[in-house]
């Protein structure tokens, strides 16, 4: 989460967070309000080598996709650039796969790993995780950046999300299937959010 001219900004990895640990969300409300008040807990060297892993996995995806799709767009996140912008005209266009599309909605705001185009002509949403299996919290962040591309884009929900595990597997669900569930998580977030005063009593 950040603060833009004064808004708060979520991202879908905050409502992640929420479900695994409120109390959790609710420090990284706490810290973000008061920088000097508290010192986070310094990243493991195993979690920095999980991120760096994923971070390979992602890449590895990427060059796989783009030497299937010479037409592939990357999503500049440049300072001075215009993501969103440069999102949108990608999406007119029909490019086959984007990558890191700039999304939002009202509060939340993020970046996709990939928008690929369905046989049908319509946009999924896919992300790669480094697991061998599916995680339940996946479901909620998918939910939530088809959210967003049908509010930055003006079109309906993405039929269909997905995910690419470390094992290269692509395990695919329906949006229609957990967008109930996934408001009714965000209504619970977005209400902590709105309640919180700082008091640490």
């Amino acid at each position: 989460m950040r603060k833009v001219d004064g808004k708060l900004i979520y991202s879908p990895s905050d409502l992640v967070v929420f479900v695994r640990s409120p109390f959790a969300s609710w420090m990284d409300r706490y810290y973000m309000e008061n920088p000097k008040a508290v010192t986070p807990d310094e990243d493991s060297e195993e979690k920095k080598l999980l991120s760096e892993t994923g971070d390979q996995h992602e890449h590895a995806i990427l060059e796989e996709l783009r030497g299937g799709t010479p037409k592939l767009v990357e999503i500049n996140k440049d300072e001075g650039s215009d993501p969103q912008a440069a999102t949108l005209s990608a999406i007119k266009t029909k490019v086959p796969v984007i990558f890191q599309a700039a999304l939002s909605a009202s509060e939340f705001a993020g970046f996709a790993d990939f928008l690929i185009l369905d046989e049908l002509g319509r946009y999924q949403i896919w992300d790669t995780k480094l697991a061998r299996s599916p995680k339940p919290y996946y479901i909620i962040q998918l939910s939530c950046y088809s959210e967003m591309f049908a509010a930055t884009t003006g079109e309906p929900l993405p039929e269909k999300f997905g995910v690419i595990l470390g094992t290269k597997e692509r395990v695919e669900y329906r949006v229609e299937d957990f967008i109930h569930y996934y408001r009714r998580v965000k209504e619970s977030f977005l209400a902590m959010q709105a309640g919180f005063t700082g008091n640490l009593a």
